[in-house]
């Protein structure tokens, strides 16, 4: 159970296993690096799976962060493992941090994944195809109140009916039961990052591998959006998981995992 307290003082709880290319795993808003788990499973033979918790969530430590300090915070823990190039799979809120991290250290990163994440998150005028910005911050307020049950909500919003109908889902809302909830001001933190970001303008500068996955029903990262966030890269691939909303590597990780493992391989 390995932890790096960062040169910023931030203590962040992180898994390593497996041999090979390594693959860092990046969880989005309210998850934890358990949320990766049947992808650490899938890979371990073939790569060197690094997973994280970021602050606040799982079991890392908590101060206020920017989202590129949380950045400079990953480039450290990666250079602590003597890692020097490496392929980076991100999830919603983590996709942004994923970009970030390119931009400090693009020579280093060979390829980069994203589930359910687009460059920018939240509405303005010329982008109507974000969150609409009141409701971000209703969430963020709704937190003051009953906590787990509002995080529930939210969580539950992020599947399809056709998800929660099905048998893997019972498995996955018993995951979420059993972890430890996310610290209330790091989710208000997070969501603050969210509705500021735009990293539209830095999508030419990415040259390596890019491949964007997303669930066909995701309300948040509609899939219409993504395909167009992919025509901005130089080598991109775009893969829609049918019945899917935001998580599809939760509900359907078998299909996920061929299609991450085909994309790692190309």
């Amino acid at each position: 159970m390995p932890f790096l307290t960062t040169d910023r003082g931030l203590r962040w709880h992180y898994e390593t296993t497996g041999g090979g290319d390594p693959v860092l795993f990046i969880h989005g808003f309210g998850g934890s690096g358990r949320w990766w788990g049947a992808q650490e499973e899938f890979l371990r033979s073939g790569h060197q799976v690094i997973i994280v918790d970021l602050p606040g969530h799982g079991q890392s430590a908590w101060m206020p962060v920017t989202l590129g300090g949380l950045a400079v915070d990953l480039r450290q823990l990666i250079s602590g493992l003597g890692i020097s190039q490496f392929n980076v799979v991100s999830s919603s809120f983590g996709g942004l941090i994923a970009f970030e991290l390119y931009w400090m250290v693009p020579e280093s990163v060979m390829r980069m994944s994203f589930v359910g994440a687009i460059p920018k998150f939240a509405r303005a005028p010329g982008y109507p195809a974000g969150l609409d910005v009141e409701k971000i911050r209703t969430l963020s307020n709704q937190f003051d109140g009953d906590y787990a049950s509002v995080l529930e909500m939210f969580f539950r919003s992020l599947f399809t009916a056709q998800e929660r109908g099905s048998e893997r889902f019972k498995w996955v809302r018993n995951m979420y039961r059993r972890s430890v909830l996310p610290q209330r001001e790091a989710l208000k933190c997070f969501l603050d990052i969210l509705e500021k970001t735009d990293l539209r303008g830095h999508l030419a500068g990415v040259i390596c591998p890019v491949q964007f996955v997303t669930g066909s029903d995701d309300y948040i990262c509609p899939r219409p959006v993504m395909a167009r966030v992919a025509e901005h890269f130089v080598n991109a691939r775009f893969d829609v998981m049918r019945g899917c909303g935001h998580l599809p590597f939760l509900t359907k990780p078998d299909e996920y995992n061929r299609l991450l493992e085909d994309f790692l391989i190309q």
